[in-house]
């Protein structure tokens, strides 16, 4: 397996042939022909299918025994207190977000990015379900439609630029140290999930001169104490996309830590206990 990760890699690097055209998608142009990008494009996709695979495998079919069921979690009245749910939409709109841009600075056309970040983004969700279909929790259709409205959100905000205004991201910060492989669903109280809001574009011209264009206003959930208590936080977030830059490598840095909510002030709020204030929230 490594030998042919090294080949792939070594053959990334070949000569480019191909030649830019006028089409840009989020910033990203369009190269005609066969390219250096493309090629690294392809093999980070392929590292990353097989990635997210192995850790399925782990996660859920790994010494599975029961036969394929169903299961119904009421919506957001299940025992991880609707983390869960939430993350189904999370993380195949996370997953749509990273391909599609992938695809766009490797330089190919916006119908293919657009066509290989749905697949991927639905085999995150769906692969995820029938792995819980053998699992002691089961298929959950409720799961299933959030996978796609995280799906369905990340493609039509790609081509709706008021949509561009709320993004989703995700923070994560775990008391029990670094798994390998990750397992987020092991540790639901190390993940928030945040939805930020680009107040500087919100608001009207006349007065969006005195908000920060690359502050954002961020409002997340979490759990706390095992799963037991509901967790709300409100602070700001950091929009990277205001520090323009006509660098492309440097633009997809700034497109894939997207999904990442760095660390800034926040006030984090546990049900039943008094708002606690933090400069730098990591979780």
């Amino acid at each position: 397996m490594k030998r042919v990760l090294l080949l792939l890699l070594i053959v990334a690097w070949i000569p480019a042939r191909g030649q830019e055209t006028e089409e840009v998608t989020l910033g990203f142009s369009r190269i005609e022909g066969p390219n250096v990008r493309k090629t690294i494009a392809g093999v980070g996709l392929g590292v990353m299918a097989v990635t997210t695979t192995y850790d399925f495998y782990n996660t859920w079919w790994k010494g599975a025994e029961k036969p394929f069921s169903f299961y119904d979690e009421y919506w957001f009245k299940d025992g991880q207190l609707g983390i869960d749910k939430i993350g189904h939409f999370f993380g195949p709109y996370c997953f749509t977000k990273i391909v599609r841009n992938m695809m766009l600075w490797g330089g190919f056309d916006k119908e293919t990015a657009m066509w290989w970040s749905l697949a991927f983004g639905i085999w995150n969700g769906l692969g995820i379900e029938i792995g819980d279909g053998f699992s002691p929790w089961g298929f959950d259709f409720q799961d299933l439609a959030l996978d796609l409205a995280g799906v369905s959100y990340g493609l039509v905000q790609s081509e709706v630029p008021f949509l561009q205004n709320f993004n989703w991201k995700f923070s994560y910060w775990s008391q029990k140290g670094i798994a390998s492989p990750a397992n987020f669903t092991s540790d639901y109280d190390a993940m928030t999930i945040w939805l930020t809001l680009n107040v500087h574009k919100l608001l009207p011209s006349s007065i969006n001169q005195y908000w920060p264009e690359f502050l954002q206003l961020a409002v997340g959930y979490g759990v706390d104490e095992g799963v037991s208590r509901h967790e709300f936080a409100v602070g700001l977030d950091f929009n990277l996309s205001a520090f323009e830059t006509g660098n492309r490598d440097i633009l997809i840095g700034q497109r894939l830590l997207e999904v990442l909510h760095l660390p800034a002030p926040a006030v984090k709020m546990v049900e039943g206990k008094a708002p606690n204030y933090q400069m730098f929230y990591l979780k």
